[in-house]
């Protein structure tokens, strides 16, 4: 009886510190998710201001470099508030057609910055294209997790290699999801201790951690695996690797995807405005000044008369008097006084057929799928430049000139 006894209470302490550590992860995601709401509001700042002096500067002029090391500097931070975001459920995924390899390309660079000199990063890459629907930042940091644990696992020195490469329709060892179509796999191999054979089958579990104390939440390989899904796709360790550990990643292949249609993140922006000059009268509603003064200048260099308010009462105030000279309505969603579900909805009883572009860094907030099901015109999340802005602008009053 005393042994079971023992048994039972070592039980309850287990499930004691299970619902604590579940506690404490659920306060970090909301610690985690309102940081990257502070956070995407100053990049969303910063960005804004530095298109609008990208926007005036020819690329000879003496800052135009530092300017544009701003703008990639931005979308660095924007791509780290993502990940918080998604840590605290916060993210949707916004899927778009690349090329895997260029996913790989890029996020070699920041390993490269990232990984200490005495570990060899090695890239062999399909010579085809590989061409897939993929959030790139989430599939990002699906690598980088993966690496940062080969890095630890091999210490002092080893080396990692991340290859590419297309797998045909009659590959037979696919899983189900995959059964029946042409794969594109990547390959992440170290020449670390290794995770013995007992343990993988947990290495995705959350919380699930080889770590010693303080050194891993054993949230890194769970949400890889998440992430993975969401794709339609697969990842697993090669049991037949010997000398390290080697993750599999398989996506479903897209058919008929040519190189042009891939999404590329860098455009001229020069000949961007020249080729997207606009007219239509925008009222931009946000709190933050520094903000709107910024994505207002914006606005006018892509050739729209902008007016702003700093809450939603004092827009809908001036929406009454003004409703039918306004074309598009940019709304923020946390503001003081009114916030942007309230004014969304105001606006809509005022003038039913405005549009609406929901500005917002937060993506899966239960008030904005709301308003989205209850007819805003597009989303845009924060922080963007300008080219984001216009092409959001561009897709509603294409969509408006479609129904005159």
């Amino acid at each position: 009886m005393v042994k079971i006894d023992r048994i039972d209470t070592l039980d309850e302490d287990l499930k004691d510190d299970d619902l604590l550590h579940s506690q404490k992860m659920e306060s970090l995601g909301n610690l985690a998710g309102g940081i990257a709401h502070d956070m995407n509001n100053i990049l969303a700042s910063i960005m804004a201001v530095a298109s609008a002096m990208d926007a005036e500067m020819s690329d000879s002029h003496a800052y135009s470099d530092d300017v544009k090391d701003i703008l990639n500097a931005c979308k660095r931070g924007s791509r780290l508030t993502r990940t918080l975001l998604s840590f605290a459920r916060r993210h949707r995924m916004n899927f778009i057609n690349v090329n895997l390899n260029d996913i790989v390309e890029e996020i070699s660079i920041i390993l490269s910055r990232t990984l200490p000199k005495e570990i060899k990063l090695e890239l062999d890459l399909s010579k085809e294209d590989l061409p897939v629907s993929a959030d790139p930042d989430q599939l990002n940091q699906v690598i980088m997790n993966i690496c940062m644990n080969a890095k630890d696992a091999m210490e002092l020195s080893g080396n990692i290699k991340i290859s590419t490469l297309s797998m045909p329709e009659s590959f037979t060892d696919a899983s189900d999801s995959l059964s029946c179509k042409k794969i594109c796999r990547i390959v992440i191999s170290d020449t670390g201790s290794g995770i013995p054979a007992h343990l993988r089958k947990k290495i995705f579990e959350p919380f699930f951690t080889t770590k010693s104390k303080g050194k891993g939440t054993g949230l890194g390989l769970s949400m890889a695996y998440g992430t993975i899904k969401k794709h339609d796709g697969d990842i697993y360790i090669d049991d037949g690797y010997s000398g390290g550990t080697s993750f599999v990643i398989d996506l479903p292949e897209l058919n008929n995807i040519r190189p042009s249609e891939f999404i590329k993140s860098t455009l001229e922006i020069d000949n961007f405005i020249k080729q997207n000059t606009n007219s239509g009268k925008i009222m931009l509603v946000d709190d933050e000044d520094l903000f709107r003064t910024s994505a207002k200048r914006i606005l006018q260099k892509l050739g729209y008369k902008v007016i702003t308010f700093p809450n939603g009462k004092m827009a809908c105030d001036a929406f009454k008097i003004c409703k039918d000279e306004i074309d598009v309505v940019i709304l923020d969603m946390i503001m003081p006084v009114m916030g942007g579900r309230e004014t969304f909805f105001k606006l809509k009883e005022i003038r039913d057929d405005i549009s609406i572009l929901i500005s917002s860094g937060y993506t899966e907030e239960e008030n904005i799928r709301d308003i989205i099901d209850n007819g805003a015109s597009g989303f845009i999340s924060k922080p963007f430049d300008m080219k984001s802005l216009s092409e959001a602008l561009s897709k509603i009053f294409s969509f408006k000139n479609m129904k005159k």
